[in-house]
């Protein structure tokens, strides 16, 4: 059987213990103090970077070395950076201080577990506990013992396992609830639901009550109707946003799956489904898919359809029942509207559908956008951004640039080609080639650009600003040589002189940043020449002029070009920039 992945929540508790009862920060450093703020605040490549930055040898310097290789390791840890967590770990020398090496070595362990390689920890814990604890506190001899009956688990040996975390549990007693916790996840892993029972006699905790109510369950000694209450009634007492009321809800959810109404199930489902992004990566007993919700919607929609005599493909008598029941029974809305979205043979019937339960989702009050997105894009009949139907990819895409997910509303958007209905297909189609051009499907996004121009004869006001906007993307990505080919096809599209002028200007600019700096000059000052040949764009056109022209070794004309900017500019200060400009040039003469 699969390993049972150890939850955050244990993790973090052995963790701290470690970190309060194991080695102390061995000197005061600045620059572990620096490294460790800018951790802090999520900066966690800047931080590591400063401890790059200033290596000692840790044979000179043995103490400020440990100080500093602690401060990256906790770093790496902090940030499930695992690989690089064992590569350091197994690089400490050997000849340093025991505590330090119980410290990395422990370190070690735990970044193998969280990477699912039990057999390599196990290689790691062993001569911990069999040489390091004469040397370790008693806090770090119990991670170790833990940690190894996690290993186990991980390689899908439960009664390994299982005989560990009892002799654990028989040696330390009531201080064992941690213990007790993971033992009650393993049983119930492997249906001996009784036995997870009796090790949570005694244990308290909002884990250890999640896991009471759902062994209690699948014992048969609870329920599904009490199991799915006092779940509920456990999850309300929790904050919304936290990972105990998740649980409550997901023990709630698998308890609801036995009920025998619909209506009942539907609701319970729907939160469950949505709390799920707030599991840990170990929560795997908690994980639900949203198979069980799109089941339950379609039961309903069939009892309801057979109550009234409906036919599967006569989509717009179950629509007009829906138009019915929409504001009063929005579950029995929801059920028939799932039932032509999956079932009906007919397309449009279908993409209709999936259009009307998208939007009714989506204003389900708490839950909207998330249960939207859990049930097309989560574990279930579509999952994929690219079997998403098309009227919902709509929808979640919008959702995604909401809060700011470009790589989903990337993928989203990427195998739609037409607008939605009754949104401007110039302003969609710019919308979606700029989606994709920040989210990395680059190639995509320049083809969206070349349809849309495709459909457009001139490009002037509003549109050809947005329509440049796209292009400064482009051009922020790197990719120069296509956006000087669409400002080609845009420039016979622009009929006002002021937008020639500046996209001239952006032509420049892309030249430079290939190094055909000749190019970019002469593009330059096109623009400055385009319009008033003294206003600021131009003098600032005359300036990037001069400065293509020194990168292209025409040192002379740069010269001039300076020298003439000196004479335009008013501005103190400016004229102080030029002057250093123009000195600078003549040193490369």
């Amino acid at each position: 059987m699969p390993g049972l992945r150890m939850p955050k929540v244990f993790l973090v508790f052995f963790l701290m213990s470690l970190l309060l009862g194991g080695m102390p920060r061995v000197l005061a450093d600045p620059v572990v103090d620096e490294a460790m703020a800018l951790s802090r605040l999520g900066a966690t490549d800047l931080a590591l970077g400063v401890l790059a930055r200033q290596p000692v040898d840790h044979q000179a310097q043995p103490g400020r070395w440990m100080a500093r290789e602690q401060a990256r390791i906790e770093i790496l840890g902090t940030s499930e950076r695992w690989e690089q967590v064992v590569e350091r770990t197994q690089g400490v020398p050997v000849e340093l201080p025991v505590d330090f090496l119980i410290w990395t070595r422990t370190r070690q362990a735990h970044a193998l577990i969280a990477l699912e390689r039990g057999r390599e920890a196990r290689d790691v814990l062993r001569p911990l506990i069999w040489f390091g604890a004469p040397n370790a506190t008693d806090s770090w001899f119990r991670a170790w013992r833990r940690m190894l009956a996690e290993s186990y688990s991980l390689d899908g040996r439960p009664e390994d396992a299982l005989t560990a975390l009892r002799r654990y549990r028989l040696d330390y007693g009531g201080e064992a609830g941690d213990a007790a916790l993971l033992e009650a996840r393993i049983l119930l892993s492997v249906g001996r639901h009784e036995e997870a029972v009796n090790a949570l006699t005694g244990v308290d905790g909002h884990e250890a009550g999640a896991l009471r109510i759902l062994a209690r369950f699948r014992a048969g000694a609870l329920a599904a109707e009490e199991a799915v209450s006092q779940a509920g009634r456990a999850a309300r007492g929790q904050d919304r946003d936290s990972v105990a009321a998740a649980r409550y809800l997901a023990v709630a959810a698998v308890a609801a799956r036995s009920l025998q109404d619909p209506v009942q199930q539907i609701p319970v489902l729907e939160s469950a489904l949505v709390a799920q992004s707030r599991l840990g990566s170990g929560d795997d007993l908690y994980r639900l898919t949203a198979e069980p919700l799109w089941q339950s919607y379609l039961r309903l929609g069939e009892r309801l359809a057979n109550e009234r005599q409906l036919l599967i493909g006569d989509d717009e008598a179950w629509f007009t029942l829906v138009d019915s029941l929409q504001a009063r029974q929005p579950l029995a809305a929801r059920g028939l509207l799932a039932v032509v979205a999956l079932r009906s043979p007919m397309p449009q019937g279908q993409a209709q559908a999936h259009r009307r339960l998208s939007e009714q989702l989506a204003t389900v009050e708490g839950l909207g956008e998330s249960l939207l997105q859990a049930l097309y894009l989560g574990d279930g009949p579509f999952g994929a951004a690219d079997r998403v139907p098309a009227p919902v990819r709509h929808l979640l895409a919008e959702t995604a640039l909401g809060q700011g997910d470009l790589d989903t509303a990337s993928r989203l958007m990427a195998g739609l080609e037409r607008a939605p209905e009754g949104v401007d297909p110039f302003l969609w189609g710019l919308r979606r080639a700029r989606t994709l051009i920040l989210g990395g499907q680059e190639e995509a996004g320049i083809d969206g650009l070349y349809r849309v121009l495709s459909g457009v004869r001139q490009l002037e006001g509003e549109a050809a600003d947005r329509f440049m906007q796209v292009l400064f993307d482009l051009q922020s990505v790197r990719r120069h040589q296509d956006a000087l080919n669409l400002f080609q096809v845009v420039a016979p599209r622009l009929t006002e002189r002021r937008r020639l002028r500046e996209l001239m200007f952006w032509q420049a600019d892309s030249h430079r940043a290939l190094g055909e700096h000749e190019q970019a000059a002469r593009l330059y000052l096109r623009s400055a020449l385009l319009g008033d040949s003294t206003d600021m764009w131009a003098l600032s056109a005359r300036f990037q002029a001069a400065e293509a022209l020194g990168e292209a070794g025409l040192v002379r004309d740069a010269r001039v070009i300076y020298e003439d900017l000196i004479r335009r500019t008013p501005e103190a200060e400016r004229r102080v920039v030029l002057r250093q400009r123009l000195q600078q040039l003549q040193l490369q003469q």
